[in-house]
């Protein structure tokens, strides 16, 4: 959705610049000193290393769940299965329903799993809890959801939406509500008691004031509501991981000013550089006779990964819009590279590591224009139905797949 929003985007630049003169009712945030500003960047990198160091002791606490039912004989293979879900707008669509797809896959090997941790970014960051519940009913809630797009989702705020002191240019109450209304009580009631089993759902989000990737233990903020029973920093989360910058509104949390997830990371996973610091290292320090499990890595890309081919018009705005999309893409891709690394590395610790991923197709086309439009979720639930239940759909590589699926074309072809 974000490459069609930043033609709009640039078309909405021009008229603002236009009428600057009008721009008088911006709000502005608190300013603060040198001072407060460094303060503030350190607490925050220090709550970002507190929740790094808070869901790695949380993996190890569910590894080690794992290997107490292998040693009771009620698991006969510890496994640990991590669910990563992209950002990608109204293409959400895709992710949930191959969610509920790969629940009629019956072949053990393959079969959708209890996930041990999900992740998600964006408008995967909105199927993460329904995902972390796992059941049936949850899946079929999401999709349901993304198949029902509704007009208040993204909707213009008012005539003078443009001027340059708005936050954004969009209101999304709309998805606000519907989403307090699926995410409701019970839902995070479930996902508090999956922090109490060791499980983690976990979300990207942006931090604009210092201009990193800020992720969100949603388990724990589940347990903080279930204690003192205010949910709304939970919906605050989902929001800011979800808010596009510029076309819809930020999120402040905490005093800092927040905005999608996928602009610092279109995908979220526990980056650890040295393999004694990751959660299977300290595991085995601190468990060294228990039984090492298999990890499992399933991405679900709400995207494709390959750009449509068209000629780009030499102007700003077309400029502009396929460069931006592009380096989304490649900064998707290179995400996935980094994922795939680590689980190279688990390998020659002689871990056993399965990599998967899946993405939209690249010859797949919208059958309709437009943001949030119901005929091209609908199309796109569908295709990630179909896919989901064929376990064929998912990727181990990350190589072009054009010469693999299609005839290579001969020069003598493109001659006229």
């Amino acid at each position: 959705m974000i490459y069609r929003l930043l033609h709009i985007l640039a078309c909405v630049s021009l008229l603002a610049c236009l009428i600057m003169p009008l721009s008088g009712c911006a709000v502005n945030r608190p300013t603060q000193t040198t001072e407060e500003l460094e303060r503030m960047r350190i607490e925050r990198l220090r709550d970002i290393d507190k929740y790094r160091q808070i869901t790695l002791d949380r993996y190890v606490q569910r590894m080690k769940i794992d290997a107490d039912a292998f040693h009771a004989g009620v698991d006969t293979s510890p496994t640990f299965d991590i669910l990563i879900l992209s950002g990608g707008g109204d293409y959400g669509a895709f992710g949930a329903g191959f969610l509920q797809g790969w629940g009629s896959v019956k072949d053990a090997t393959m079969h959708r799993p209890t996930f041990d941790v999900v992740t998600g970014v964006s408008t995967g960051a909105l199927i993460a809890p329904f995902a972390l519940l796992g059941d049936e009913t949850s899946y079929k809630r999401i999709t349901k959801l993304y198949r029902n797009p509704k007009e208040d989702w993204a909707s213009l705020k008012d005539i003078f939406f443009f001027l340059p002191g708005r936050e954004s240019f969009m209101s999304t109450k709309g998805l606000r509500r519907d989403l307090e209304r699926e995410v409701d009580v019970e839902v995070i009631r479930r996902i508090a008691q999956a922090e109490r089993e060791g499980r983690t759902l976990s979300i990207g989000t942006t931090n604009l004031d210092l201009g990193v990737q800020h992720p969100w233990d949603l388990t724990a903020e589940a347990k903080k509501f279930v204690e003192r029973g205010v949910p709304g920093r939970f919906y605050d989360i989902l929001m800011a991981s979800a808010a596009i910058p510029a076309a819809f509104p930020p999120v402040v949390i905490d005093g800092a000013l927040y905005v999608d997830g996928g602009t610092t990371g279109n995908i979220l996973f526990l980056n650890v550089m040295h393999p004694d610091d990751s959660p299977l290292g300290v595991y085995q320090k601190r468990y060294p006779n228990q039984p090492v499990p298999r990890f499992r890595y399933w991405i679900i890309i709400n995207n494709q990964l390959g750009a449509e081919p068209r000629i780009i018009q030499p102007t700003w705005i077309s400029i502009t819009e396929a460069s931006v999309s592009t380096a989304i893409r490649a900064s998707t891709l290179g995400s996935l590279r980094q994922l795939m690394l680590q689980a190279e590395v688990l390998r020659r610790q002689n871990v056993d590591v399965e990599f998967r991923y899946v993405a939209i197709p690249d010859s797949w086309r919208p059958p309709k224009a437009g943001i949030f439009v119901k005929e091209t979720m609908e199309s796109l639930a569908d295709l990630g139905m179909q896919m989901g239940s064929d376990p064929k759909a998912w990727q181990s590589d990350l190589f072009p797949q054009l010469l693999k699926e299609d005839q290579p074309v001969s020069p003598e072809e493109h001659q006229p």
